[in-house]
C-alpha cells in the first residue's frame, strides 16, 4: 500500500488547520483512508514511514 505526503499552501490547508502565520501543512494519507496533518514536514516523513512500516507488517 502507498503512504503519501502532500503539502498544502494557501486555499488548501482546511479550515481547522489554518492559524495565524501557516503558510503550510503537510497532509499525510495512505490507501486505508487515514489522514494526518503536521506543521512540520519532518514530522509528516517519520509519520509516512510508521504508516509504510505498519501497513507491511
Amino acid at each position: 500500500m502507498a503512504v503519501a505526503i502532500v503539502r498544502l499552501e494557501g486555499e488548501d490547508i482546511p479550515l481547522e488547520h489554518r492559524q495565524s502565520g501557516t503558510t503550510a501543512v503537510f497532509r499525510v494519507r495512505n490507501d486505508e483512508g487515514a489522514v494526518l496533518y503536521f506543521d512540520d514536514e519532518v514530522e509528516a516523513a517519520k509519520s509516512a514511514v510508521e504508516l509504510s512500516n505498519a501497513e507491511h507488517s
